[in-house]
């Protein structure tokens, strides 16, 4: 990382969306207006009403529309087979009830795995053959926050052969609703290792650490309404609690390979 890098904010995705990433130069890549103010209300508003809007599995104070493949495991790092069973089996139905709910605007996140695969070459992850869910529609309500933490598919699924391949392990966050105070996703450009993690892990919490035990992110972004952001997702990267208001987004995983279409999911 050079000295300075924080946000590199594009005025359009284009061919070296995701460039200021895998060069080091940001720890950010920022499109505003992604998604047109208007057509993000009214996705929010019938993702927020979905029947399945509910708790994750193993992160209860964390709620979503689709599914998570961090899910799929215990808290002991096993996989729990019916729960990856569950997600395998239920990926391409709740995906397009997933898009049901952004007509009729084209999904963002269509819009945006058709830009990368042309940039890029894009695929769908896949878990013995079958295509692993992806689009996840994350809903932060008043007063919940998302602790320092990072990603990583090697650690969260060491069975699972695409984790080996990966260079790198992005997320992309499209914002739909945020909220008028609170809510903003704050960056470090650490990437611990697991015995780092482990000993910054806060109290009672099954993934993030204690923010008391950290040095101050090295930015902050307040989020807006149509907002497309791209991380790296193997650095600690956390959201500020939603002090007034609900913060609604869609979210999946790109995985780098190079030489190789970028795989994504969620």
């Amino acid at each position: 990382m050079t000295d300075g890098a924080v946000v590199a904010t594009l005025t359009s995705p284009g061919e070296r969306l995701l460039a200021p990433l895998l060069d080091g130069t940001a720890l950010a890549v920022r499109v505003p207006g992604f998604v047109p103010t208007a057509a993000a209300e009214q996705m929010a508003e019938r993702l927020a009403a979905h029947p399945s809007l509910s708790a994750y599995r193993n992160t209860p104070e964390l709620v979503r529309v689709g599914l998570s493949h961090y899910e799929t495991h215990d808290a002991d790092g096993t996989t729990n087979d019916k729960a990856l069973l569950d997600y395998l089996s239920k990926a391409e139905q709740l995906m397009d009830e997933i898009r049901l709910c952004c007509t009729p605007y084209e999904p963002p996140l269509d819009r945006l795995w058709r830009m990368l695969d042309a940039s890029y070459g894009l695929e769908r992850a896949r878990i013995a053959g079958m295509p692993m869910f992806a689009g996840v529609c994350r809903v932060f309500p008043e007063g919940s926050e998302l602790l320092p933490h990072n990603d990583s598919l090697m650690r969260d699924a060491p069975g699972l052969p695409l984790g080996g391949e990966l260079d790198a392990q992005l997320a992309a966050n499209i914002y739909l609703r945020v909220p008028e105070r609170g809510g903003e996703l704050q960056l470090w450009d650490l990437r611990p290792d697991e015995e780092q993690l482990a000993g910054w892990r806060a109290p009672g919490s099954a993934y993030g650490a204690d923010r008391a035990l950290l040095p101050p992110p090295g930015c902050e972004i307040p989020v807006a309404v149509g907002d497309l952001v791209i991380v790296d997702a193997t650095r600690l990267h956390a959201v500020s609690r939603q002090e007034r208001g609900t913060r609604i987004g869609l979210s999946c995983f790109l995985g780098v390979r190079h030489g190789r279409p970028l795989v994504y999911w969620s």
